[in-house]
């Protein structure tokens, strides 16, 4: 196995967050964003790594076969606007989960209250350009790491 990444909100369809991160998401056109997207991705993801993937994927499921393209095994921490049919899913995520344990960490989409992690840390999205000033917390959304999934020795 190779490395282990960690990336969230990637937004794959939704014009709108052309505007609501437009100081992160400077595109002129959602399909040049979600070019973008596949292209920071795969820079450094290769094809033995694993990526879970925290949520928000796609808003638009004719973009979904774009995961066809993004390298590594990936794994779904479904999101709030995960929406489409387990099975549409499962066409390119190897597996979908709501919350994870991993290596003494949670993985989920959005952040766990505090008293939740039971002495883990937590690996999430959903915050897009705000964090959690917590060293326990580890945001990765597009608009944290320029939309280059972050590796998991790297975070904490």
């Amino acid at each position: 196995m190779g490395n282990v990444y960690h990336i969230a909100d990637l937004h794959l369809g939704h014009n709108n967050i052309l505007v609501f991160s437009e100081d992160y998401r400077m595109f002129d056109d959602i399909d040049e964003h979600d070019e973008w997207i596949v292209s920071q991705w795969n820079s450094v993801v290769n094809r033995k790594d694993k990526v879970f993937v925290h949520g928000d994927v796609c808003m638009d499921i004719k973009k979904l076969p774009l995961f066809d393209r993004m390298k590594g095994n990936k794994t779904l921490i479904m999101g709030n606007h995960d929406n489409f049919k387990s099975e549409e899913y499962l066409k390119y995520f190897s597996r979908l989960e709501g919350l994870v344990k991993y290596k003494g960490t949670w993985l989920s989409h959005a952040p766990l209250h505090p008293e939740e992690l039971r002495g883990c840390k937590n690996i999430h999205g959903h915050l897009h350009e705000d964090t959690i000033k917590d060293t326990r917390y580890s945001c990765v959304s597009v608009e944290q790491n320029n939309g280059v999934p972050e590796r998991f020795s790297d975070l904490f």
